[in-house]
């Protein structure tokens, strides 16, 4: 409904007002009384967003803790861990790892960037656990726009541009976390896909389909030859934010599945994924769950996406690191 044209949530646009201004009175309270805030020793680089789920944040995450290691940077990345049920904060994520510790999310990060990661629903502790333990140059918090208790060097903001900010109502009535105004306010907005319904400068970002990946033997096939060798109807499954997204990837790459929702973090069961004979594509990020589960999971294959911008950003985000005290050199 936050995305549809249901005029009567209209209703709520004075309530919505007010509790924006709640929004904002918390976050002056932290700008206005420093001693609130922590400030560590590094950089830290906060990428979040200011809408409820499925803006591309991850694999921005990815993409970014990748630029700055091939740039010769050590990168710390900390999380809240959505959905993670650990005995006991902070924790480290390793191979050992289970999903329902850290949170899919966080186990997917590890597998793409091999950096520290440390979860903690209180970002500081995480923070200052991760220095602690590990040689970190530059610490990315994973989501943590709104988590003002810990201080930011470079705030990152990205969001769908498709889908844009909805209605534009604060939750429970829209998905904005935050007024829109927020936006401008942060050192880099992205914009995933091209922006139609935000007015502000984004940075446009695509994630491009590179290959499909086997989760019986991790074995890969280019999206051709997946398309040659799977030309017939496939089942498609997504518990991710926006499963709308995930359906418009496949109608682009021309695959013949229709894409069943299932709630954002859901964990499946084994019979939820029986074959029944046909093949069955998941996200990058569900795979992390369907890794674990007691089953031969050969007939389910994830599609692996990286991020593409449309322009060379180096200049950009050098700039803006150095201001930071990274001293990053343009790449040949």
């Amino acid at each position: 409904m936050w995305y549809s044209k249901y005029s009567w949530l209209r209703v709520f646009t004075p309530l919505s007002w007010v509790l924006s201004k709640l929004v904002e009175h918390r976050r002056s309270r932290y700008s206005k009384n420093t001693k609130r805030v922590w400030n560590a020793p590094v950089p830290v680089c906060v990428v979040g967003n200011i809408t409820v789920g499925g803006t591309g944040k991850t694999p921005l995450v990815i993409w970014l803790s990748q630029w700055l290691i091939h740039r010769g940077f050590r990168v710390g990345i900390v999380s809240r861990g959505y959905g993670s049920k650990a005995s006991s904060y902070p924790i480290s994520v390793t191979e050992r790892s289970r999903c329902q510790e850290v949170g899919e999310e966080n186990i997917l990060l590890h597998r793409r960037t091999l950096v520290p990661i440390v979860v903690d629903p209180q970002r500081v502790r995480a923070t200052q656990f991760l220095l602690k333990n590990h040689a970190v140059d530059v610490v990315i918090s994973d989501d943590g726009l709104q988590h003002y208790r810990l201080g930011r060097n470079i705030e990152i903001a990205v969001f769908d541009g498709t889908r844009g900010i909805g209605n534009g109502l604060q939750i429970p009535f829209g998905p904005l976390r935050e007024p829109k105004k927020r936006l401008s306010e942060v050192h880099w907005l992205v914009a995933k896909n091209e922006s139609k319904f935000i007015d502000l400068p984004a940075f446009p970002m695509q994630l491009e389909p590179i290959e499909f990946v086997n989760l019986g033997n991790d074995s890969a096939l280019g999206i051709s030859e997946f398309k040659t060798q799977y030309s017939g109807p496939l089942r498609a499954i997504a518990a991710i934010g926006n499963p709308q997204s995930f359906q418009d990837t496949l109608d682009r790459l021309e695959i013949q599945a229709r894409v069943e929702a299932f709630r954002d973090h859901h964990y499946f069961r084994v019979d939820e994924l029986d074959a029944n004979g046909s093949v069955i594509i998941v996200t990058e990020k569900d795979a992390q769950k369907i890794r674990e589960l007691p089953m031969d999971a050969g007939h389910i294959w994830y599609l692996r996406v990286d991020v593409k911008f449309k322009d060379n950003i180096d200049g950009f985000l050098g700039s803006m690191f150095r201001e930071q005290g990274l001293n990053v050199k343009e790449r040949d």
